[in-house]
């Protein structure tokens, strides 16, 4: 059975996913130049497209578009995977391993605003595996924001 978005497009359509790609550089170009032409405010460059799009993801959140935020924070879960692929082992492969998970609790926490229980409790059980491979402290914000979410969630 196809599952259709709410235009009536099923999700993996391949037209919709070459579109939106192009909608999401050219939203990350208009994000750059708004940014970097602001009076009184210096040069502002993405260096890590993952952060660019997390900021597009964050907009959408805040707009209450849960599926499109889900869609661009899926879109910086790949760049950051991509990324991490290609490091070694060590401090930075760690760091980059909790910006994975912390990508993944923001796709979980809204598929917990859609209503979508099981796929986010599944989702956060991926964050919590992660943050106790790279050893992430219970103390540490993420882990604190973690259970916050997990926490809200069950209370729906």
């Amino acid at each position: 059975m196809r599952i259709f978005d709410s235009n009536g497009v099923p999700d993996d359509n391949i037209r919709i996913k070459g579109i939106r790609s192009i909608l999401v550089d050219a939203e990350l170009a208009l994000k750059e130049n708004k940014t970097s032409t602001l009076a009184g405010q210096r040069d502002f460059q993405h260096d890590d497209r993952a952060v660019a799009v997390d900021a597009i993801a964050d907009t959408y959140q805040n707009k209450g578009d849960y599926s499109c935020a889900i869609w661009f924070y899926t879109e910086a879960l790949e760049f950051r995977r991509k990324k991490a692929q290609m490091l070694t082992e060590g401090a930075q492969k760690a760091c980059e391993s909790v910006d994975i998970a912390r990508t993944i609790c923001k796709i979980a926490q809204m598929r917990s605003l859609r209503g979508e229980f099981e796929a986010a409790s599944i989702l956060f059980d991926v964050v919590k595996r992660i943050y106790h491979s790279v050893q992430l402290p219970n103390d540490h914000p993420f882990y604190k924001d973690y259970l916050d979410q997990l926490s809200a969630m069950r209370k729906m």
